[in-house]
């Protein structure tokens, strides 16, 4: 749904398959969330009436849909109010989702206990709103961790951020601070591995200019959202602020060879490009690669992915483990490494449950 206006634009010239993936998730997700609506003012309408009436299918429509009218008024009118709106309505959605989890719960508890359907409801709503303020309090803060590698080859500082989902409504401050971290670490290479943008109101100059003062190498490869908007126009206003974009090609730095690959979710694809490049085999290879997957190159020692987000709120995590076999963390290969974050940002709602943001410092020797 993010970026819906552009998104409709592309899917006329990225021919009938990109079409019908954009249709099919889209009603996918707006019909999912109309239901989870339509069961939450279902089961809370226990304290007004109890009548389960027309009313509750036009709230659960009409908020359910919110996130669209919304998109269009940030398309139309960039300002403050279109982006807290914006930002409300994604908010509005998570907080439904947890909400509709918590009722699930203790519904499935008043099956067992005989307790009244009032009190459970209640501490459902106590709970869900506690849940929804932790979630979003955590959402907001950004862990550094620590990962040590061996047998990479060379000594150095590596640090990745990824996934940071910059929205309207706090780049302008966002941004700079994970810029500023970044600087505290002194690393020797920064490796941003795609998704820094979510919205195309957020192409511009401004955006993208604290990224000039990074003091480290920095190199940048695309994930599925720059390919959601317009790609050639971020790429080329990241390369603009003087950090090296990767596009299927490898950069020599410090003894090392970064390796960037555009956005694939086809690993035949990512060895193709692999296959092509002219790599020295003496020299460590650092492969940047914003989806993770099972990558067997004796020249790639250490692979850096994300795009998982760990699935950012409870029980999505379940749901992407069935999807990813890398979803967080550390995983050794056959000639090295491969390391998940979990993401510097949130997609979509501005929570985290169960995961959290991360910049993540690599000692490699």
């Amino acid at each position: 749904m993010d970026g819906i206006i552009e998104g409709m634009k592309k899917i006329k010239t990225k021919g009938g398959l990109y079409m019908h993936r954009f249709i099919f998730w889209l009603i996918l997700i707006l019909a999912l969330n109309f239901f989870i609506h339509l069961y939450v003012f279902f089961k809370v309408s226990i304290f007004w009436s109890g009548r389960r009436n027309v009313i509750l299918y036009i709230l659960s429509f009409f908020t359910s849909l919110l996130i669209i009218p919304a998109t269009i008024l940030l398309e139309w009118n960039n300002n403050f109010i279109s982006q807290l709106f914006y930002s409300f309505s994604w908010l509005l959605m998570g907080v439904f989702f947890v909400t509709c989890i918590s009722l699930l719960i203790f519904q499935i508890i008043g099956g067992v206990c005989s307790i009244h359907r009032t009190y459970l409801t209640a501490a459902s709503l106590i709970l869900s709103l506690i849940i929804v303020i932790y979630s979003f309090i955590n959402a907001g803060k950004v862990d550094v961790k620590t990962v040590d590698i061996d047998n990479f080859g060379k000594k150095l500082k590596i640090v990745q951020v990824t996934d940071l989902h910059l929205d309207p409504l706090t780049s302008s401050k966002r941004l700079p601070e994970i810029v500023e971290r970044i600087n505290s670490l002194k690393p020797d290479i920064v490796a941003i591995t795609g998704d820094i943008v979510s919205h195309n109101t957020l192409i511009n100059p401004i955006t993208f200019a604290p990224l000039k003062n990074i003091e480290a190498k920095t190199y940048f490869i695309s994930g599925n959202h720059e390919h959601y908007i317009d790609k050639d126009k971020v790429l080329k206003l990241i390369e603009n602020t003087g950090v090296k974009v990767l596009i299927d090609e490898v950069d020599f730095y410090k003894g090392v060879q970064v390796i960037g690959i555009d956005y694939k979710r086809d690993k035949n694809k990512v060895d193709d490009v692999l296959s092509e490049l002219k790599l020295d085999k003496k020299t460590p290879a650092l492969l940047l690669l914003h989806v993770p997957m099972d990558v067997r190159d004796e020249r790639v020692k250490l692979i850096l992915s994300g795009h998982t987000h760990y699935g950012q709120i409870v029980p999505f995590n379940f749901i992407v483990r069935t999807a990813f076999k890398y979803m967080k963390g550390l995983y050794p290969l056959e000639n090295g490494y491969i390391y998940v974050s979990p993401g510097t940002g949130t997609w979509g709602p501005h929570m985290r449950l169960g995961s959290k943001n991360e910049i993540t410092l690599f000692f490699v020797e």
